[in-house]
C-alpha cells in the first residue's frame, strides 16, 4: 500500500512539473494578435496551413491577422481555399472586380463543402481579403484544389472555357440549366447530376469533335476530370485534393512560391492519425516539400459558439439556424483537446498565438492539442501512440469568446 501511494505521488509530481514546464514555455512563446503582428518566424517555407473548427466568427479575425502578417513581409503569392478549382477561379474574379452579387453566389456555393460557412461572416471576410489585396503591392492569387460538391461554378467555368456552337447540344443543355432560376446545383440534385453527367460522357466520347471549341484544354480537362470523379463508384476526397494540388503546383510553379492554405483541422495535420494521410501529410510523404518547409497553425476555441446547422421548411427554403457551445468547440468535459487548459491559463487576449516548435519545446513529448478526450470513448488516443504534438502542428491560436457565424440567408 505504501509503495503504491509512493508511485502515485511520484506520478502526480512528474505530471505537475511537466505541466508547469509547458506553462512556462507558453508564457515565453506567445503574442497577443490584437496588439501585435502574427509572429511566424519561419520565412523559408513553401506552404503554411491554418485550420480550425468551422462555424466560429473570430476564426476569421485570426486568419486575417496571419495573412496581413505575411503580406507585410512580402511572403504570400497564393491563397489556397477549401473549394474546387472553378469556385476558386471565381473567388479570384471577385478579388479583381469587387462584384458582391458574385460573392454572395460564391458563399452559397462554398457551403456545399464547408457547411458551417455559408455565412455573413464569410461574406465580410472576403470583402476584407479583397481590401488586403488592394492595400499591398504584392498581389496574391486565389486557387483551389478540392472536390466538386456543387455544379453552379464548374458549369459557369465550362461555358467560359468553350465557344457557342449549335453542334454541341450537350453544352446548350448546360447553358440553359445555368440560366434557370431557382435551380439547386448541389451534387445531391439528381436531375442536375444527370444533365452534367451526360455532358461529361459526351465530351469524353467525342473529344476530337469539340477540341476546337475549347480555349484552354488543360484547364477544361482538369475541370471535367474532377466532375467525373462524382460519377465513379468511390470518391476519396483527400487523394483527389492531393492530385489536384499537384496539377496546380505544376501550372503555377508553386514549389517556388509562398502559399497560405485555409483548411479544416484534419487536412493540414503534418503526420498521420492512424493510417490515413491528410493533404499536408501527403505533401511531406511524397517529397513534394520537406517537413520543415510545411508550417501548420491550429486554432482552438474556448467559451465560444459555432453555427451548427441551417434549418429549412418543407419546401426547402431557409427557415432558421442552430448553434453549439459545448459539443462542437471541443472544449467541455465530454469532449476536449488535451492541454487546452494550458493555453487558457496563459492567454493574453481573445486571440493569443503560441509558437510550439522552438528547440527543447516540451511539446516534443506527448500529444497535447492533437489528442481529443471524449467521455467513455477513445476518439484518437490509440492512433496517436508514440507521436508528439510538433509532429502535427507548429503553432496554436486560442480563440476566446467568439460568437457563432450567422447564415448569409439572414441578410434578408
Amino acid at each position: 500500500m505504501i509503495k503504491t501511494n509512493f508511485v502515485l505521488l511520484c506520478l502526480i509530481f512528474v505530471q505537475t512539473a511537466f505541466a508547469q514546464d509547458k506553462i512556462d514555455y507558453l508564457t515565453k512563446n506567445r503574442i497577443d494578435l490584437r496588439k501585435e503582428s502574427a509572429a511566424i518566424t519561419e520565412t523559408d517555407f513553401n506552404i503554411i496551413g491554418f485550420g480550425a473548427l468551422h462555424g466560429s466568427a473570430k476564426t476569421y479575425d485570426a486568419e486575417l491577422s496571419l495573412i496581413s502578417s505575411l503580406l507585410e513581409k512580402n511572403l504570400l503569392d497564393y491563397y489556397i481555399i477549401e473549394t474546387n478549382y472553378s469556385q476558386a477561379y471565381y473567388f479570384q474574379k471577385y478579388i479583381e472586380t469587387g462584384d458582391e452579387e458574385l460573392l454572395k453566389e460564391l458563399i452559397l456555393a462554398f457551403q456545399t463543402i464547408v457547411s458551417q460557412e455559408g455565412t455573413v461572416e464569410t461574406f465580410n471576410h472576403w470583402k476584407n481579403i479583397r481590401k488586403l489585396n488592394l492595400k499591398y503591392p504584392n498581389k496574391f492569387k486565389v486557387i483551389g484544389c478540392d472536390v466538386v460538391n456543387e455544379y453552379r461554378f464548374p458549369i459557369k467555368h465550362i461555358l467560359y472555357l468553350t465557344k457557342d456552337s449549335d453542334t454541341w447540344s450537350e453544352r446548350e443543355k448546360l447553358k440553359k440549366l445555368s440560366t434557370t432560376v431557382g435551380v439547386d446545383f448541389s451534387i445531391s440534385n439528381e436531375e442536375v447530376n444527370l444533365t452534367v453527367e451526360s455532358f461529361v460522357q459526351d465530351y469524353l466520347d467525342n473529344k476530337t469533335k469539340y477540341i476546337e471549341l475549347i480555349t484552354e484544354i488543360d484547364i477544361f480537362d482538369h475541370v471535367i476530370g474532377n466532375i467525373n470523379c462524382n460519377f465513379e463508384a468511390e470518391r476519396e476526397r483527400e487523394k483527389i485534393i492531393f492530385e489536384n494540388y499537384m496539377f496546380i503546383n505544376k501550372r503555377f510553379n508553386l514549389s517556388h512560391k509562398k502559399q497560405f492554405a485555409k483548411y479544416g483541422y484534419f487536412h493540414i495535420q503534418k503526420a498521420r492519425e492512424g493510417n490515413y494521410p491528410s493533404f499536408f501529410t501527403r505533401l511531406i510523404e511524397n517529397n513534394v516539400y520537406q517537413r520543415d518547409k510545411v508550417i501548420t497553425i491550429m486554432g482552438y476555441l474556448t467559451k465560444s459558439k459555432v453555427l451548427w446547422d441551417k434549418k429549412n421548411d418543407k419546401s426547402g427554403n431557409y427557415k432558421t439556424y442552430t448553434t453549439k457551445a459545448g459539443f462542437g468547440i471541443s472544449d467541455y468535459w465530454k469532449e476536449y483537446f488535451t492541454g487546452i487548459k494550458n493555453l487558457k491559463k496563459t492567454k493574453l487576449s481573445d486571440l493569443t498565438m503560441y509558437k510550439l516548435n522552438e528547440q527543447s519545446s516540451p511539446y516534443a513529448l506527448g500529444v497535447d492539442l492533437v489528442e481529443i478526450k471524449m467521455f467513455l470513448k477513445d476518439y484518437n488516443s490509440t492512433q496517436l501512440k508514440g507521436k508528439n504534438t510538433i509532429e502535427f502542428i507548429d503553432y496554436a491560436i486560442l480563440i476566446s469568446k467568439s460568437k457563432e457565424q450567422v447564415p448569409i440567408e439572414e441578410i434578408r
